[in-house]
């Protein structure tokens, strides 16, 4: 099973969660590797957390959002054994050429929750032309509205049932 797959399958129990600011609970994404209870982000900082199955396993999405320093980002990660997984981080960030992702397309079983984005390939190179390049999502300029919407679309989370 890999990124490719979870993301074309359907989706079940799909919770959409609620937009916050300041800390987000380890709970919310578990990791042993995290020394805190907590995930510490600035208070500028937005973010919300999508669950949902897929072929059989616990996965979500954690969206985070800075309008004021144009940063975005959106990463899927499979939940096993009380770690997630990071497979997928898709972003943007006015320090990098456009909109981009860092995926690890290999096998779930080919790599821990350890890694991180160790192995991870990103999508376009950093070198290579970006077709987007500006803080949108279609037409909009990013919001906490248009950043869901993205994440939802990019991670396929509306293929399921009547969900969202």
């Amino acid at each position: 099973m890999n990124l490719k797959a979870l993301i074309g399958a359907t989706k079940s129990a799909v919770k959409t969660g609620d937009w916050k600011q300041g800390e987000i609970p380890r709970s919310q994404w578990p990791s042993r590797r995290a020394k805190s209870k907590f995930y510490k982000w600035g208070p500028l900082y937005k973010w919300r957390i999508v669950t949902f199955s897929a072929l059989g396993k616990d996965c979500r999405v954690l969206i985070l959002l800075n309008e004021a320093k144009q940063i975005f980002r959106a990463s899927f990660g499979v939940t096993e054994n009380g770690d997630t997984k990071v497979i997928c981080d898709y972003e943007f960030h006015a320090s990098e050429p456009g909109w981009h992702c860092h995926a690890r397309c290999d096998d779930l079983t080919a790599f821990d929750a350890g890694t991180n984005r160790f192995g991870a390939m990103r999508l376009p190179k950093y070198n290579r032309p970006h077709r987007r390049t500006e803080f949108k999502f279609g037409k909009s300029e990013l919001s906490p509205v248009s950043a869901f919407n993205c994440a939802v679309k990019v991670f396929g989370i509306d293929k399921g049932d009547g969900v969202l």
